[in-house]
């Protein structure tokens, strides 16, 4: 199952509800990932340019997407980006089979 690691950052209103309210955000993103049949891994707030990351496995990138874009929608969350995790010898094999003629000069 592919890993997707999305980072981003929290709005001045998200910010502000992660202060003044009591919710729990791991278990906030747990549900949000069984409504669309993906997995929570891992979710914690980080210190640098993005506040949080979150790993997930899902069958789709859809399902990624339409997690960032409801986050996103409710005006709590702001630039998101996701990576899709790779398989370095799964990559390695498929190096093997490209076939590649580099341009003369």
């Amino acid at each position: 199952m592919p890993r997707f690691i999305t980072l981003a950052t929290y709005t001045n209103e998200g910010t502000a509800g992660l202060i003044d309210g009591d919710s729990d955000r791991k278990a906030v993103m747990e549900v949000m990932h069984q409504s669309v049949g993906a997995t929570l891994v891992d979710y914690s707030l980080t210190r640098g340019v993005y506040d949080f990351y979150v790993i997930s496995d899902a069958d789709s990138f859809e399902q990624i997407a339409a997690m960032t874009l409801k986050a996103k929608a409710s005006g709590t969350v702001s630039n998101p980006i996701t990576l899709e995790a790779v398989d370095i010898d799964a990559m390695r094999a498929m190096v093997k089979k490209v076939e590649f003629t580099p341009p003369s000069e």
